[in-house]
């Protein structure tokens, strides 16, 4: 996005700027992919390019929520101090 927002104010080709940002973006991992023997095809590329704005928000909830299941275990994240306290009968 600040790429094309630079190319608009410099008087560049926009098209041709956003053609030059997604093959530096995914060009790597694809020659990488191939290197490796990996299966690439025409879906190669939308794949990652929904991986990659799909990873924003995976990221946010994994931060803001309480628990991950990772590969069928539930894991809790919190601090001792909210373990602690959740431990200590209130009293009432």
């Amino acid at each position: 996005m600040l790429a094309l927002i630079a190319a608009a104010d410099a008087g560049v080709s926009l098209p041709a700027t956003a053609i030059a940002v997604l093959v530096a973006a995914y060009l790597p991992e694809c020659v990488l992919a191939s290197a490796k023997g990996w299966h690439l095809s025409l879906r190669t590329i939308p794949a990652m390019m929904a991986r990659d704005l799909m990873l924003p928000a995976i990221w946010a909830r994994g931060w803001l929520s309480g628990a991950v299941d990772w590969r069928g275990n539930v894991m809790t994240i919190q601090t001792k101090a909210v373990a602690e306290l959740e431990e200590t009968p209130s009293g009432a």
